[in-house]
């Protein structure tokens, strides 16, 4: 368990806050270049390079993005953070290269690894990241104090939400057109006695982990009955080296969690009628669009 909670404690370390300094260089279309200091916002289209040149935001059209600064670790490792205050922006970057929306953080997999992805913010509740193919793993850590987070590898998308009223909930959907032959999208939710819940979320699905409202001890891992009716949720539960439950839901079913054991009982969602015919309506809808192409995100 110590080293599993190092390594994803890790990306924190350089997250905590941005020193006063300048880094980053934004070209705009008509050719001009400036440095970037921090709490200045760019917009777009305009492309940024971190100070190493290596890693690149392009900015969408209507896009604002603005410098945080940089934060240098015990170690040297000077991180450049950025947040996608509004707009869609595409990203090719390496580990100290931190990208942000309001539901998360985003960077690859390791040091030495890099990532290309789409981003995008909707509002001040809702992100959305897309791998681009080719892609190494993105991590999108979307609660510094709970070590909780999004994964998402080459060519998977996943729209990520967060709610200041239901503290240490996460929402997600995973669009219609993910390629699942190496994998899902995978959810990690560490809880403060040890457990790890590990979600792996097919395409077309949208869900939530919560803690249960009114139980003490117990979290909710959710699918909810407008995800794609073919598809199920894997639930794994991790105890140290140890797995200490396992089991699967689809569109509609909820599983209870006990925060101590890992245990996993599973129950089902209420609903109307009106929601479950609009339910079936629209998982037809996701079978339609699972096998069609998918329009990219306009500029």
């Amino acid at each position: 368990m110590k080293s599993r909670i190092s390594w994803l404690a890790g990306p924190v370390l350089l997250l905590a806050g941005a020193a006063l300094a300048q880094a980053a260089t934004v070209t705009y279309p008509d050719g001009k270049t400036e440095k970037l200091s921090p709490n200045k916002e760019v917009s777009g289209p305009a492309e940024v390079k971190s100070d190493d040149g290596k890693d690149t935001i392009r900015l969408r059209k209507g896009a604002v993005l603005r410098f945080l600064g940089t934060e240098t670790s015990d170690k040297g490792a000077k991180a450049e953070m950025f947040f996608l205050k509004s707009g869609g922006a595409d990203v090719n970057t390496g580990y100290f290269s931190r990208v942000s929306t309001p539901t998360f953080w985003a960077f690859p997999e390791k040091e030495g690894s890099r990532a290309s992805f789409y981003a995008e913010t909707f509002g001040v509740n809702t992100g959305y990241a897309r791998a681009a193919k080719g892609s190494g793993i993105v991590r999108l850590l979307a609660d510094r104090e709970s070590m909780t987070e999004v994964q998402i590898k080459a060519d998977q998308g996943v729209t990520v939400e967060r709610s200041p009223s239901a503290a240490g909930a996460i929402g997600y959907t995973t669009d219609a057109d993910n390629e699942w032959r190496n994998g899902l999208v995978r959810v990690i939710y560490p809880l403060p006695t040890g457990l790890i819940i590990d979600v792996y979320v097919p395409k077309a699905t949208s869900g939530s982990v919560r803690p249960k409202v009114g139980v003490s001890g117990k979290t909710e891992v959710e699918n909810k009955v407008t995800s794609w009716k073919a598809g199920k949720m894997r639930i794994v539960t991790l105890l140290g080296d140890s797995t200490t439950g396992e089991g699967e839901i689809g569109p509609g079913v909820i599983a209870t969690i006990d925060n101590a054991s890992g245990r996993i009982e599973i129950g089902f969602v209420k609903v109307e009628f009106s929601s479950l015919k609009a339910a079936v309506g629209l998982t037809s809808e996701f079978e339609s669009l699972a096998t069609s192409p998918i329009a990219k995100p306009k500029d």
